[in-house]
């Protein structure tokens, strides 16, 4: 699998391994196995390019994207589902009393 974003956010291209995430329990899980800090690089990467990042995906169909699009747009998923702690001034990821992530069930989007 290429690793590489359209050129015109190649700048983005250190974050693709960690963050293109495909589906949303890879996302979930990702978000709460890490600190704020470890949050925060990737947040402020693509907090400022998310405007053009959205404007740019919306040429394309969600079942024509070429891979350079797809993993765009995988990385902005991964960016808008773990974003709420940092807009949210969370000081952790692991919150006391949270619902216990073993009993979340992730299902595929739907197609109706």
């Amino acid at each position: 699998m290429s690793h590489h974003l359209p050129p015109e956010f190649s700048a983005l291209d250190s974050y693709t391994r960690e963050w293109a995430l495909t589906n949303e329990k890879d996302r979930h899980d990702h978000l709460v196995s890490l600190s704020i800090d470890q949050l925060k690089p990737f947040y402020e990467a693509m907090l400022p390019q998310m405007d053009a990042i959205t404007k740019y995906l919306n040429q394309f169909s969600l079942d024509a994207m070429p891979a350079d699009a797809k993993l765009l747009f995988d990385m902005a998923m991964t960016f808008m589902e773990s974003a709420h702690p940092i807009d949210l001034h969370w000081k952790t990821t692991d919150i006391e009393d949270k619902f216990p992530a073993e009993r979340f069930q992730f299902y595929p989007p739907s197609t109706v």
